[in-house]
């Protein structure tokens, strides 16, 4: 396949090192590269966009993140700061300009901002996607037929670690790559090491969600169904992470994004319902008024 040029924006997460490890040394993605990095903000774990650019064989390091994009294929926005509020004021000038573009989870802290990102998006003809890497999990995939032979689902519990929105965004992403979209409304009850929320489909199952931050650093599904029940530890961190930059690369060659826009903004407003039944004492509250605004 010809060369697929991919810009790097960001490297103050780990996310960063994990991609252009894999498009770079690994060739996950076949004629995939990352060709430029950007680094905006440090953070003393993650190294700068001169060493990442050395460690993993990356041309040219940029001083403006917009400095390459006309010759750029595809971008993936991983800039952490403020747990995802840059990505899409980052994002905008390439979905403008028609690049294909990948933003890191979460998508957005503000819903509106997503929303408005992907009406862009429409308008310009630009493929765009978002995702938490869990659900490119290969443990999930590789028990399709099982999660299948359960039947019609009772109960879901999705376990991962973190807090609410920034990282309960993987335990919702793990849950919806196993059951898919549906939700009608989030009731969530929050302690200082822990969250527990319970996910009301409109025509399903019920889920509870967990976002643990005084347990072990896991990820962690079990399915409970008329035939029986199954459980799947997700582990494979390079599994999930290739999973997750192939399907940026293929939407690139595609034009089709591997998630719906529709899917991300419900599982976004998951995430918002959740703070908001926080907030209001474990009230119930309903998806579609937040997808509304209110």
């Amino acid at each position: 396949m010809s060369e697929l040029r991919v810009g790097l924006v960001g490297v103050n997460t780990s996310h960063a090192g994990a991609f252009a490890r894999l498009l770079n040394e690994r060739s996950v993605a076949d004629g995939a590269r990352v060709t430029w990095v950007w680094g905006g903000e440090l953070r003393p774990n993650q190294p700068d966009a001169p060493t990442l650019a050395k460690t993993y064989d990356i041309p040219e390091v940029v001083t403006e993140p917009t400095a390459k994009i006309g010759e750029t294929d595809l971008v993936l926005v991983v800039d952490d700061t403020g747990g995802g509020a840059n990505h899409v004021p980052l994002a905008r000038p390439f979905v403008e300009a028609g690049v294909p573009t990948f933003l890191d989870k979460p998508m957005a802290v503000d819903l509106a901002q997503a929303q408005e990102l992907f009406a862009v998006a429409a308008k310009r003809g630009t493929p765009v996607t978002s995702s938490s890497a869990l659900r490119f999990a290969v443990e999930l995939e590789a028990d399709r037929e099982r999660i299948a032979a359960l039947g019609a689902l009772s109960s879901v519990v999705s376990v991962g670690p973190g807090e609410w929105y920034y990282y309960g965004v993987h335990a919702v992403e793990q849950l919806y790559a196993a059951v898919g979209g549906g939700v009608e409304w989030v009731q969530r009850f929050t302690w200082p090491d822990r969250d527990v929320a319970v996910l009301s489909y409109a025509d399903g199952p019920t889920a509870v969600v967990e976002t643990l931050r005084d347990a072990a650093y896991a990820f962690h599904l079990t399915m409970y169904g008329k035939e029986g029940l199954h459980a799947v530890r997700i582990a494979d961190f390079d599994g999930f992470y290739s999973g997750q930059v192939r399907a940026a690369v293929e939407m690139a060659r595609t034009g089709t994004p591997p998630v719906a826009p529709e899917e991300t903004l419900e599982l976004l407003a998951v995430l918002r319902a959740g703070v908001l039944s926080a907030e209001r004492d474990g009230a119930r509250v309903s998806v579609a008024s937040v997808l509304a605004g209110a």
